[in-house]
């Protein structure tokens, strides 16, 4: 049975309104996005299983000498390296493939996994530069006052979805989430806030199911991971078509009617009976055949 499309975002939307399409979004692509992260987390599985055995970190013997530190130092270093590099590679192609299917499912195009994880891999290189631009100025607010720090999360928040939706440039993202968040910087940080709080109670639902499991809890909670991980890209996504909307109002498309106004001419004669607009000279109208004032 063939899912019925997902009207588009044609204008400003409220908190639950945000909420609801960003619910019925993951519901309608629940199996692509959930694919999507659990083939993230067993990837990044297997590399932690390869790197723990590739540079094991065993407690330092008694006696053990500088030497012996200095190895095991060396293997920490490697093994927070290895898993460190395949979860910044694999976690944000997963997360720009998210943007790019939640941004075709908006705008009633064909959604293809294997084409968002494509697109997604290809704009890499400018995530990564716009997350460590990001990552740096926000970084630094933090570390001066928080409240700044914060302010300059929210004006960034939808730099990412500019760069990969509307191709802006990294710089150019910057300015373009800035202008989409004006004037709702509190509505922004109600929204952001809502969502992780959302994923963060998700999360603790999930550490405290796969607990129990033991030796197999880090799997257990990978596989449960997967059905929330796409909820904040996602959000963030229609909030920011939710915000485009408010200050690109959408034009018509082909073939919808379009309202225009006409501004009469100055002395412009109407007949006083149906309104049709006269000659200057006209004793009757041409309409309705009503005798005109002199």
């Amino acid at each position: 049975m063939l899912m019925e499309s997902e009207p588009g975002i044609t204008k400003e939307l409220g908190l639950g309104e945000v909420v609801s399409k960003t619910f019925n979004l993951c519901r309608r692509n629940f199996l692509r996005y959930t694919v999507l992260f659990l083939a993230v987390e067993i990837v990044i599985g297997l590399a932690s299983v390869w790197a723990y055995n590739s540079f094991p970190i065993a407690a330092l013997p008694v006696g053990a000498t500088y030497q012996d530190a200095l190895n095991r130092l060396a293997n920490v270093v490697y093994l927070v390296a290895a898993v460190g590099i395949v979860s910044l590679v694999f976690g944000t192609i997963a997360y720009g493939s998210t943007i790019k299917m939640a941004s075709e499912e908006v705008e009633n195009e064909p959604v293809e996994l294997g084409a968002a994880v494509r697109f997604a891999a290809s704009k890499i290189i400018w995530v990564w530069a716009l997350g460590i631009i990001v990552g740096i100025i926000v970084g630094l607010g933090l570390i001066a006052l928080i409240v700044p720090g914060i302010i300059l999360g929210i004006m960034f928040s939808l730099s990412f979805q500019a760069l990969l939706i509307e191709n802006a440039g990294v710089i150019g993202s910057l300015g373009r989430s800035r202008e989409l968040v004006g004037h709702r910087w509190l509505k922004t940080f109600v929204v952001l806030l809502v969502f992780v709080i959302i994923v963060g109670i998700a999360a603790g639902i999930v550490s405290a199911i796969s607990a129990p499991f033991g030796y197999w809890s880090q799997l257990v909670s990978s596989v449960l991971s997967s059905f929330y991980q796409p909820i904040l890209p996602v959000a963030t996504t229609v909030y920011f078509y939710s915000n485009r909307a408010r200050i690109s109002p959408a034009q018509p498309g082909p073939g919808q009617a379009t309202t225009s106004v006409v501004i009469p001419p100055p002395g412009a004669k109407f007949c006083p009976n149906c309104g049709v607009q006269l000659a200057s000279s006209a004793t009757f109208c041409s309409k309705c055949g009503a005798k005109q004032p002199a």
